[in-house]
């Protein structure tokens, strides 16, 4: 179990600078129309991980920040995290 946990905290982080360096992983990301897609296109990229895993990565990196500007580009990221999958629960709930 804890190598699984370490995995998927080493996706999480790859995720977090890979979407901070690059659009297109975002990109794809925006089209998908719900969480199941969110999941695939994450899974494709052998990047899945949990809410919990991300939440320790974010606040692990946060405290990395030597600059402000890290710190809020790094935020900015959650945020837009946090409003991808806020979405894509409002989509979900709507088709159910």
């Amino acid at each position: 179990m804890k190598k699984k946990t370490t995995m998927t905290i080493g996706h999480a982080k790859n995720f977090i600078q890979h979407g901070l360096q690059e659009g297109t992983l975002r990109a794809r990301l925006n089209a998908s129309t719900n969480a199941t897609e969110i999941f695939t296109v994450l899974k494709k990229e052998n990047l899945a991980f949990s809410t919990q895993d991300f939440d320790e990565v974010f606040h692990n990196l946060l405290t990395q920040c030597q600059e402000r500007e890290q710190a809020d580009q790094l935020r900015v990221f959650k945020m837009w995290w946090d409003l991808t999958m806020a979405m894509s629960d409002v989509t979900i709930a709507d088709h159910q």
